[in-house]
């Protein structure tokens, strides 16, 4: 049972007004979601700088709230002033973290307010509550030799690449200012291993390390690798721990007691000191904020506060994304290559099937060759990673009638037929429909299911595949916390035989026993109206290759209706560089990232005329910057999402200064630039 922690309160006269004439010092705080720095005064006898967080009473609200002093004046307003009182645990945040929450808001065109809102955790106030109370949080021991360096882990030996590797990374640790690395190594070659003496060698020479992953799923499997080898606690931080686990964590941060933190993306916005940062699986879509602002990349954070501060950044990836890859081959990074894996297996051999071309049964999502396969690797007690990227029995319900798709009657997207709960969804809203729901079109009753996804592939193994013991990770079966640990705990001790999965079962797992991956529907997502659609398509089928074979060689069965496709081609040859010069001169001759910058401006509203509105006037405005250009308006890929249309306008620039000048009042206005329309901001 968790330790109680008493709960903090705010004096009673933080809801006092008292004339600025009777205070000395006054302060500037940072309120999370407020329009605006407000101005409070500072009790006498009360010491308060820069960081300090405090209590402040709001005149719209009930209750006080926290706050965050952006600065300490003598300048008197000439208004009267509640004051601001330190909150008990007297805690202040230092100047490296407020400048990095000043600058997060600025480039990202956001405020403070909003960026602190981000920065803080839910649960923010019971942590500092903990602190307080003098709450023990983790365990803060460490194993240590007579020189008191932690002691050498016993570790299989590394190959030559990797001592390499590891030797350029060391050399690294005792420069000064920005140092930016790219460890480009094939899935299976021991990335993690590189790290981990990278890591050791840190902390024994008294350095702070922050490793980050893409997926909450990773991290029991990495802090556990981590912690045997370091022998020093590794604080974990990603949303979906247990309460105690999270103060517990977050408490040793705050102490300045944690030397390893580990965590997904908001983890880089933890109050922790690192001087060295891993960014593992660099390539990962999840490194990128996408609501609330400020929408921020983890990779740029740590770019910023390696080159203020001084630290190495070390980005590790067997598919690096482009911005990534250009920045290596320009020199900004240093670029280390491990070619083979480390286990000296060689990597899978990739087969294209064309589905095409092959005959069978109606309905059937299984190719012959990938159930042969699968039969094959199940009788040998051999394990299997199955992809297929659709939640869901069947994609589309169609009228018998008159052949209309049924659509969310909020969201402009086909209702999914999900089995598991015997209803219709909407991928969007998520809200459920009957299965029998009458045709919006015509009224009719009658309906066929068009399309399999991944909860009726999950039926044909059991069905085809004897001995077959399949589990299934999707978002469905992960909603429960721990979810996602026991499913992949489970496969990894053998339960199961076949691992079944969405998009998750790509990112960076270790799973010795595989010898086969089956990916189905493997050119779902081409076609899609981003720029990065083939980028991602590659990385998918490249990481999900790459769980093939770690401990032998292995087999990748990919089914697809485009086998022509060059991004196939390149998959199957394990090719990333020829990938990347050929996605690059694409992305040069359409002048896209990396060659330029892009700036996505999203307008929502349920009006369309004040849409309209909108829309034109920023349109206007940055048509009359000629520094940019600009593409749209257009309506976005999904245009309605619970009864809200979305439109478009994207900006690319090489400057984002003037696209600032432009968009900041619009998207940070007090009030709504446009009552009723929804103004976001995103840099590509």
């Amino acid at each position: 049972m968790s330790k109680r922690i008493p709960k903090t309160q705010a004096p009673e006269t933080v809801r006092t007004k008292m004339d600025a004439s009777a205070l000395s010092e006054f302060c500037e705080v940072y309120i999370p979601q407020a329009p605006s720095v407000f101005t409070y005064g500072v009790p006498e006898g009360a010491s308060l700088e820069r960081g300090s967080v405090v209590w402040v009473q709001l005149a719209n609200r009930k209750k006080p709230v926290l706050a965050l002093v952006s600065k300490v004046t003598s300048v008197r307003p000439e208004f009267a002033v509640r004051c601001a009182y330190p909150h008990a645990s007297g805690y202040v945040f230092n100047e490296r973290y407020m400048e990095m929450l000043e600058w997060t808001s600025r480039y990202y065109m956001s405020t403070p307010m909003k960026a602190l809102d981000v920065f803080w955790p839910a649960d923010f106030e019971k942590y500092l509550d903990a602190l307080a109370a003098g709450d023990a949080g983790a365990d803060s021991s460490v194993v240590c030799n007579a020189e008191g360096t932690p002691a050498r882990p016993d570790a299989p030996a590394l190959t030559e690449e990797q001592k390499v590797a590891v030797d350029s990374l060391v050399g690294e640790l005792s420069g000064t200012g920005f140092r930016g690395m790219l460890l480009h190594g094939v899935t299976g070659s021991g990335k993690t291993r590189v790290y981990q003496e990278l890591a050791w060698e840190a902390l024994s020479r008294g350095l702070k390390v922050l490793i980050l992953v893409p997926e909450i799923g990773l991290t029991p499997q990495t802090s556990k690798r981590f912690e045997d080898f370091l022998q020093v606690p590794v604080q974990v931080l990603h949303s979906a721990l247990s309460a105690p686990k999270k103060r517990a964590a977050y408490v040793s941060v705050l102490r300045g007691e944690a030397r390893v933190v580990l965590g997904t993306r908001s983890a880089i916005l933890a109050p922790f000191d690192f001087d060295v940062v891993i960014l593992d699986e660099e390539h990962d879509t999840s490194f990128k904020q996408q609501d609330p602002a400020p929408r921020y990349h983890t990779r740029e954070l740590a770019y910023h506060v390696a080159h203020k501060y001084g630290a190495l950044v070390v980005l590790g990836s067997a598919t690096p994304s482009l911005e990534t890859y250009r920045n290596a081959a320009s020199n900004n990074l240093k670029l280390l290559r491990l070619k083979n894996r480390a286990t000296s297996a060689p990597l899978p051999d990739v087969r294209i099937i064309n589905m095409g071309k092959v005959c069978q049964q109606k309905g059937l999502m299984l190719s012959p060759d990938l159930r042969d396969a699968l039969v094959g690797c199940v009788a040998a007690g051999e394990q299997s990673i199955v992809l297929m990227n659709r939640r869901g029995y069947s994609k589309i319900r169609v009228c018998s009638e008159c052949g209309e798709t049924l659509y969310c009657k909020h969201c402009h997207v086909p209702l999914v037929y999900h089995k598991q709960y015997g209803s219709l969804m909407c991928h969007y809203c998520g809200l459920l429909y009957p299965v029998n729901t009458p045709c919006h079109s015509c009224g009719a009753g009658t309906f066929e299911f068009v399309g399999g996804a991944i909860e009726k592939l999950e039926e044909e193994i059991a069905e085809w595949v004897p001995g077959a013991k399949v589990v299934r990770m999707d978002r469905d079966t992960t909603q429960n916390v721990g979810s996602v640990e026991k499913i992949l705990d489970s496969f990894r001790k053998r339960e199961y035989n076949i691992l079944l999965g969405t998009q998750m079962v790509a990112k960076g797992h270790d799973f010795p026993g595989v010898s086969l991956v089956g990916i189905v529907g493997a050119d779902s997502g081409l076609g899609l109206p981003d720029f990065r659609n083939t980028e991602r398509l590659f990385q998918l089928l490249s990481q999900t290759a790459g769980r093939a074979g770690r401990a032998h060689g292995g087999n990748v069965l990919v089914q697809t209706l485009n086998p022509d496709e060059p991004v196939m081609r390149f998959a199957l040859q394990h090719d990333f560089v020829g990938f990347a010069e050929w996605e690059m001169r694409n992305r040069h001759e359409a002048c896209y990232p990396p060659f330029c910058k892009l700036v996505e401006v999203s307008f929502g509203s349920k009006d369309e005329s004040l849409l309209r509105e909108a829309v034109g006037r920023v349109e206007k405005m940055c048509r009359a910057e000629k520094s940019m250009t600009v593409m749209g308006p257009v309506d976005a890929f999904v245009p309605v999402v619970q009864n809200v249309r979305w439109a478009k306008l994207y900006l690319k620039t090489n400057e984002l200064t003037p696209v600032r000048r432009i968009l900041w009042p619009v998207v940070n206005a007090a009030k709504p630039w446009i009552p009723g329309v929804e103004i976001k901001v995103e840099i590509e």
